[in-house]
């Protein structure tokens, strides 16, 4: 679980890096951290000796985040299964509570069936 709070932490990292002209967050870093955020809620409800896999990705953009802005990544299991999870994420500004990003991740679980 520490390396991958690590890789969280430097994806966060790296995001802060990511700006675009106007000096909001790149949609691409949002992405990497949406990612990052999502595999580790995930492995919370998934067994460790199962293989996930990211089969989509869906992001709204509500609003930008501006590049020294704090953003709190709030993150819920949806639904977990037997071959799948759901992880919703929230992306809300610390100052102000307004909510700027939303994200639904769907993961598949290996092996998927016996048959």
């Amino acid at each position: 679980m520490t390396r991958l709070m690590n890789v969280i932490s430097e994806s966060i990292r790296q995001a802060c890096y990511g700006t675009e002209f106007f000096g909001g967050f790149h949609g691409e870093a949002v992405v990497a951290v949406a990612e990052a955020v999502s595999i580790a809620c995930a492995r919370t409800v998934v067994a460790k000796d199962k293989e996930i896999f990211l089969g989509e990705l869906r992001i709204s953009y509500l609003t930008s985040a501006k590049k020294n802005a704090e953003v709190i990544v709030c993150r819920s299991v949806m639904r977990s299964g037997r071959n799948l999870s759901v992880i919703a994420l929230e992306f809300k500004l610390k100052k102000t509570g307004n909510l700027v990003y939303t994200a639904r991740a769907t993961f598949y679980h290996m092996p998927a069936a016996k048959l």
